[in-house]
């Protein structure tokens, strides 16, 4: 099961009120949280617009719960280091050996071919049928 942090939406047309929750990755935008760990509030200008449970927050990122773009913003103005979520692999990570880099290559390599131009059955009974 793929975890993610993510928003709910609530509140009233054109005044948007956001849960932050942990939810299964195929549930729908507004269903039903794994768990709630905070809320965002864009429209008022109180203190108070943004509220973190930073441990439990770290708990799922450590689990390997994947934040979206906007509450991965959220986090980072909440005090959190982007270094809990943006564990990336490095893809271009060269091999001792030299071995596994040269299998990539040559895959490449038959993968990229030039189409050789073929005759198909109906040009070649054509070229047969030409009036002399």
């Amino acid at each position: 099961m793929a975890v993610c942090i993510r928003l709910k939406r609530s509140g009233r047309k054109h005044l948007p009120f956001y849960h932050i929750g942990i939810f299964n990755s195929r549930t729908r935008r507004d269903g039903r949280p794994i768990e709630q760990v905070g809320f965002y509030d864009p429209v008022t200008n109180s203190e108070e617009k943004l509220r973190l449970d930073v441990d439990r927050v770290k708990y799922w990122l450590e689990q390997g719960a994947k934040p979206s773009e906007t509450v991965a913003t959220l986090l980072k103005q909440g005090g959190l280091t982007t270094s809990l979520w943006s564990s990336k692999p490095n893809k271009k990570r060269k091999s001792k050996d030299g071995a596994a880099d040269k299998k990539v290559e040559a895959k490449k390599a038959r993968s990229v071919k030039p189409r050789k131009k073929g005759r198909t059955t109906n040009s070649k009974i054509r070229k047969e049928k030409k009036p002399v």
